[in-house]
């Protein structure tokens, strides 16, 4: 098991939570300064992040696997157990130097859902068959 920070905003103020992972057994315990405590489980790391979010929409999580042009492939969640994840660019083919580790810092672009993500996704892939 693995343990990190990841700073999230809650009403207006920046902290860290901290994650305990393993993405062998595809859980993270997510714990708050406050106390609050829970574990999730899922396929992978990011759709467990994902649940992360969705259980507290209140919270901004500044990390990659918040943003909203990330996503991993599905050789990224089978190898990493979503560990990894691309951060795409609209018209551009993702390549190994778009991959980035979701637990990262990140402020910018940042999606409050995994819908919003996926949608981004969508897009992305309309964008490269328009070439």
């Amino acid at each position: 098991m693995e343990t990190t920070k990841l700073s999230i905003v809650v009403d207006g103020h920046k902290e860290q939570a901290q994650l305990q992972y393993d993405a062998a057994k595809i859980f993270i315990t997510f714990t708050m300064k406050n106390g609050f405590r829970k574990k999730y489980e899922g396929e992978d790391l990011y759709l467990c992040l994902a649940k992360i979010r969705h259980d507290l929409p209140h919270i901004k999580f500044l990390c990659k696997g918040s943003k909203l042009n990330v996503t991993p492939s599905t050789m990224c969640s089978q190898m990493s157990g979503g560990f990894v994840a691309y951060e795409l660019t609209m018209g551009k083919s993702a390549t190994f130097n778009d991959i980035v580790h979701i637990f990262n810092y990140e402020e910018n672009d940042i999606a409050q859902t995994l819908e919003e993500q996926k949608e981004f996704y969508k897009t992305w892939i309309q964008s490269l068959n328009t070439k």
